[in-house]
């Protein structure tokens, strides 16, 4: 017997029960006695780690031993279990074997008792043991025929680990499997496959295959030593506590770390949790570890063939000129089947070739001699030809022709695959030409004899490792050319590959002469001869492409949290500059009349390069703006690998290359530098990458930005709509109340003056009224403009104001477009301002700061315009510092505490000013994209400015 027998001794008879355990510690350590006084205390035993018998006396505490007997079987069927008694009768005996009972033994004092005993435990245990052993293993080879099932259903090694996670996952004592590998980087091993059932505690722990607490656990322990690792009760288990309390929530109590390796490469770790304790023995260790070996194999063999699949796509694109020609033909020689590819070839329809006889596309051959040569061929042989194929049309063409002879369906047939070979006589002819080709192939070819020696180097390969001479290598080891621990991998990991398959494709880190490494492409194949063809590719450039591709890609990312054009166009120059070393970058947005590409944000060298910042003007004669608008109006990029070369750009500009790449209704993205030939093909596909995330970027910002303006429309809409509440339901009630009074002191008294005065509240609210609508009607947008002279339009006003002894002065004029309409009203109103709180003889020009904001031409009844005294003097001319113009007097002016109110709707300092006058000007100049500001005038007075183009 094997393993250590395990003895649950359930006495009530302490001394009985010690004499009973000294008897089977002399027998030898095979046998270890737990010894219990009841059934409870029994049956408390068996729910934690394994017993292997059990021994109990019929009369014991709690009950007797065939009621517990009876219980032990309801859970235990299987457990050997032997009443050992010096009570009961044969009666007892008969129900306890008829009740399941393994054995029944009548105790005395005699020794021999107990030489019994031991030799039944002993049988009993043996039978036991085999009965669960076969079990086991039965069990264990139906998972194994299951994942070997699923192992040739596969169809890759992400599948081969799920199925086998899946599998194990629903076979009972195994609850839970899942495969894994260590990240070479941080010692951790990642889960790659789960069965499902239990995928959140891999999620919440942490295994390692280092020297922590989190490395000592199964897993890590098969990680680092290669060998099945187990913890038998997780429980118990001190190298367990990192996980304990995770997995004793999940119903685990054992587990086990199963290496994945297949000879010298590993694959993981396959790691399975029981439901009970001690589910992993020797027998299953071994079982399981057959398992980890056959899943090990199949991801080897998995992996050689998805290696062998990307080499025969790669052959089939590298060949995919010159693709065979098949064809089937009976004992005759009549065809009886054709590919697409021959037709093609000969220029027959396949319905025309099938029928036809071999002789009529193989004129040169013989058919006796065929016939003859048919005949000795036994099934299964192949026969190889260079003969000559006739096309329809007459011409021929030299083949090689692989003839191979089979049965089907009890006939004789040939298939034959034929090849034209036409290019491989002709090189044959012209070997001197191709070696000359070979040597200037851009890829490094090279061809090593047995002894890997180079025997032939070709320029661009002796390049690659950065000897100018080929000769250089020639003699020398591959060794030369790659670092010790490259050169050792290559001889532990390629080169038996090599020796099995015939050639190796991968990626490697080489050497140059100077010392510095370089990743690269190899491509090797193992000649009949011992030859050895290795084909070397520089992958630098495209591992540079691939970096500043996931820099574009992380740069752009900010484009999507971008507020303006100019922030946004901001990110791409950055880009551009710090992934393709464009140092002269820039964003020209196309102004609001079409007429100019003006540059918003640059790179700090195009101030530091250009004497002022880089505009394009549409209907400039600059040969620069000429091709920037070119490529603006049609659309398409253009590349520009030296402005020297360029008939318009050479001498015209700092930049020697550059890229324009137009964005539709925005502008051009402009990328170059100083120097020529900077960007190659990949640098144009990745500005072309980031040129439409900018597009992208620029028309979310649009969208975003019009939101934002419709809300602020909307905020404004409302603030004037509450204004004018407020005015109408404040302004209106005083003349409503003049009214009211008035009429009922008339009522009473009939005395004229009350009518007066309330004819007078009238014509107050119809003036408010009047102003309120004016400025209501001043919200509506401007959509039509024209070309409006501001020096004619201020005349023309002056005309139409009642200005008393006011004078004008117009000193200059500009063009602007405008509403000539509301300009008009503008000036009005700014006249009647001057007139009316600037003029000496006004009686509230001391008191008023604004004027009564009446849109009526009239003046109002006590104005002293009217009465011809000495009138303020308004001018109105052109602003030096801004695009726009200015209206000033040289009346009182406004003091500065009050400017800022002086615009609100319903301020006046006037008894009879509705307050509107100067809220109209605001209004007017706000639609037009104005800015309006208020300050004092050479004299003293008010100085109101209206710049016109705010942007300048």
């Amino acid at each position: 017997m094997g393993d250590r027998v395990e003895i649950l001794h359930v006495e009530g008879d302490s001394e009985f029960a010690e004499r009973t355990r000294e008897y089977f510690d002399q027998v030898g350590d095979r046998f270890r006695v737990r010894t219990v006084s009841g059934a409870t205390a029994a049956l408390d035993e068996l729910s934690t780690p394994r017993i292997d018998c059990v021994i109990s006396n019929y009369e014991i505490a709690g009950m007797d031993g065939l009621a517990l007997l009876e219980r032990v079987r309801e859970e235990f069927p299987d457990l050997p279990f032997i009443i050992f008694t010096g009570a009961g009768s044969e009666a007892v005996a008969s129900e306890a074997l008829t009740g399941g009972a393994t054995d029944y033994i009548r105790r005395d004092e005699e020794t021999e008792q107990f030489d019994l005993l031991a030799n039944r435990v002993r049988n009993a245990v043996e039978r036991y043991r085999a009965t669960r052993r076969a079990a086991a293993e039965e069990r264990v080879s139906r998972v194994i025929r299951a994942v070997d099932r699923a192992l040739v259903r596969a169809d890759s090694e992400a599948d081969i680990e799920q199925d086998c996670c899946e599998i194990l996952g629903d076979a009972d004592p195994y609850t839970f499997a899942w495969i894994g590998g260590v990240d070479p980087e941080t010692d951790r091993i990642e889960p790659r496959a789960h069965d499902g059932d239990a995928g959140e505690y891999l999620d919440s722990i942490t295994i390692t295959a280092d020297e922590t607490p989190t490395g000592n656990g199964p897993a890590g322990r098969a990680a680092k030593t290669g060998e099945i690792a187990v913890s038998q009760n997780i429980y118990d288990d001190e190298a367990f506590e990192p996980w304990h309390d995770t997995a004793i929530e999940y119903g685990f109590q054992s587990v086990a770390a199963i290496p994945l390796r297949y000879e010298s490469q590993r694959y993981g770790l396959l790691v399975v949790y029981a439901d009970r304790s001690y589910a992993f023995d020797e027998a299953e260790r071994d079982l399981l570890r057959d398992l980890g070996d056959d899943i090990a194999h199949a991801l080897h063999s998995r992996r050689i063939r998805d290696e062998l699949r990307q080499t025969t796509v790669r052959m089939e694109a590298l060949f995919a000129d010159a693709p065979d020609m098949i064809t089937v033909h009976e004992a005759d020689g009549t065809l009886v089947d054709a590919n697409q590819t021959i037709c093609e070839q000969l220029g027959y329809a396949p319905e025309e070739l099938v029928g036809m006889s071999v002789w009529d596309i193989d004129p040169e051959t013989d058919p006796a001699e065929s016939r003859a040569l048919w005949d000795r061929m036994d099934d299964g042989s192949r026969h190889e030809v260079e003969t000559r194929f006739r096309r329809e049309d007459g011409s021929t063409f030299p083949v090689a022709v692989h003839l191979r002879k089979t049965r089907v369906d009890g006939d004789t047939q040939f298939v034959v695959h034929s090849r034209d070979i036409s290019d491989r006589k002709e090189r044959e002819q012209i070997l001197e030409t191709q070696s000359e080709a070979l040597t200037a192939a851009y890829d490094g070819m090279a061809i090593l004899d047995a002894d890997n020696r180079y025997i032939f180097v070709n320029p661009a390969h002796a390049g690659i490792y950065g000897y100018d001479d080929p000769d250089a290598l020639l003699g020398e080891s591959w060794r030369l050319c790659y670092k010790p621990d490259e050169a050792a991998r290559f001889e532990r990991e390629v080169f038996p590959e090599l020796a099995e398959h015939g050639e190796w494709f991968g990626e490697a880190t080489g050497v140059r002469a100077d010392g510095e490494t370089f990743p690269q492409e190899v491509s090797l194949t193992r000649l009949e001869n011992g030859q050895l063809i290795c084909v070397v590719r520089d992958v630098t450039e495209r591992r540079t492409y691939l970096r500043n591709l996931e820099a574009i890609q992380r740069r752009t990312q900010s484009l999507m949290g971008t507020e303006t054009v100019v922030e946004t166009a901001q990110v791409a120059v950055e880009t551009a500059q710090e992934v393709l070393d464009a140092e002269l970058s820039g964003f020209h947005e196309l102004t609001e009349d079409g007429s100019e590409l003006r540059l918003v944000t640059e790179t700090e060298p195009i101030s530091e390069t250009f004497e002022q910042p880089p505009g394009y003007d549409r209907e400039s004669e600059d040969p620069v703006s000429e091709v920037v608008w070119e490529v603006f109006e049609s659309g398409d990029p253009l590349y520009v690998s030296d402005t020297a070369d360029h008939d318009r750009l050479a001498g015209n500009t700092p930049a020697r290359s550059g890229i324009i790449q137009p964005i539709e209704d925005r502008g051009v993205f402009i990328i170059s530098s100083t120097s020529p030939g900077v960007f190659d093909e990949t640098d144009r596909a990745l500005v072309d990458l980031l040129t439409s995330a900018l597009t992208v970027a620029l028309r979310r910002v649009d969208r975003e930005s019009l939101l934002q303006q419709r809300e602020r429309e909307l905020t404004r809409q409302n603030e004037r709509l509450e204004e004018f509440a407020s005015v109408v339901s404040h302004d209106l009630r005083n003349p409503l109340e003049v009214i009211s009074g008035s009429l009922e002191l008339a009522e009473e008294t009939g005395n004229q003056e009350h009518f007066d005065r309330g004819r007078r509240a009238i014509e107050r609210m119809a003036q408010l009224i009047d102003d309120l609508l004016s400025l209501a009607r001043q919200e509506r947008p401007v959509t039509e403009t024209d070309r409006v002279d501001v020096g004619t339009v201020a005349r023309r006003c002056w005309a139409t104001v009642a200005t008393g002894g006011a004078r004008l002065q117009v000193k200059g004029s500009i063009e602007l477009p405008a509403s000539e309409s509301r300009l008009k009203q503008l000036f009005e109103n700014l006249f009647r301002n001057a007139v009316e709180h600037g003029s000496t003889d006004n009686p509230t020009a001391s008191d008023d700061a604004v004027e009564d904001g009446s849109t009526d031409n009239r003046p109002e009844s006590g104005d002293s315009v009217e009465d011809g005294g000495e009138g303020v003097t308004i001018t109105v001319g052109v602003l030096s510092s801004d695009p726009g113009f200015y209206v000033a007097d040289d009346g009182p002016g406004i003091p500065p505490e009050d400017r800022e109110q002086v615009f609100e709707s319903g301020y006046s300092t006037a008894p009879d000013g509705t307050g509107f006058g100067l809220a109209i000007v605001d209004r007017i100049a706000s639609v037009h994209g104005w800015d309006l500001s208020l300050t004092e005038s050479e004299d003293g007075g008010a100085r109101f400015e209206v710049v016109t183009d705010p942007s300048d």
